[in-house]
């Protein structure tokens, strides 16, 4: 892996405003991941939107939510099952 290994996901930290640029990390894009009123805001690494996984649940949330979402990305599934699928996805980009 070596120092180009990246972390799949980040959480926000308590408090912390997507709006305060100082607080963006380069490199990831804000999401809010949520299903059956669990919700968690976590920072998704831009190398993983165009997986495929990804992007059929962004598809499958653009039906559900529309596209003209305003703020974050809102991406409908399970919070720990998400968690766990960047984890494995994200090793396939850090093993290559």
């Amino acid at each position: 892996m070596g120092n180009n290994s990246y972390s799949a996901y980040m959480r926000f930290s308590t408090g912390e405003s997507i709006g305060r640029s100082d607080r963006i990390r380069k490199g990831y894009v804000p999401v809010l991941v949520e299903k059956k009123n669990v919700v968690e805001k976590l920072w998704l690494s831009i190398k993983l939107i165009r997986h495929p996984y990804v992007v059929a649940l962004l598809n499958r949330s653009a039906d559900e939510f529309g596209y003209p979402q305003h703020g974050l990305l809102k991406i409908s599934h399970d919070v720990d099952a998400f968690k766990r699928m960047i984890k494995s996805i994200s090793h396939q980009y850090n093993q290559s």
